[in-house]
């Protein structure tokens, strides 16, 4: 199973098996899950990328060139970031309210990031996310880093 929300620039998902896996997730999760049909657009968003990901492999390369980068400057400025090796970087918080305050106040320094609270996650497990795209430089995302990480010494999030 995969999502297009994050790298095919879409919302939906997919998921494949055999026919008793699928008849079983069909007839007897239903009700415990969410699921919809994809719209036409999404459809073709999430198409139109899989062609340019083929089509255009240095992308790959170029978005694991500035994930490491920014994976090894979070870790160097003392980021909780866990065991994460994705372009979509948890920044842990550990605070609901001051989760939504750093959201807030990076926003205004002119980084966007996206919060992440309970039922999302465990309530002492609040964080944000930091998401790269092959076409970030590494000159952004150290503004991106030096930004957050003033703010999170503000909010004694790091030391």
């Amino acid at each position: 199973m995969g999502t297009f929300s994050k790298s095919m620039a879409s919302i939906g998902g997919f998921i494949a098996g055999d026919s008793d896996t699928i008849n079983f997730l069909r007839h007897t999760c239903r009700t415990y899950i969410f699921s919809a049909s994809n719209t036409p657009s999404a459809t073709a968003a999430a198409l139109e990328a899989l062609h340019i990901i083929q089509a255009e492999p240095e992308r790959q390369e170029r978005l694991w060139t500035v994930t490491n980068y920014a994976l090894k400057r979070f870790r160097e400025e003392r980021f909780e970031i866990g065991e994460t090796e994705s372009p979509i970087i948890p920044l842990y918080v550990r605070d609901i309210d001051k989760t939504f305050l750093v959201t807030k106040m990076a926003y205004e320094a002119g980084v966007f990031i996206n919060p992440v609270i309970p039922p999302a996650c465990a309530p002492q497990d609040t964080l944000v996310r930091f998401a790269l795209m092959a076409t970030h430089t590494e000159e952004q995302v150290e503004r991106g880093v030096q930004a957050l990480k003033k703010i999170f010494k503000e909010q004694g999030v790091i030391k």
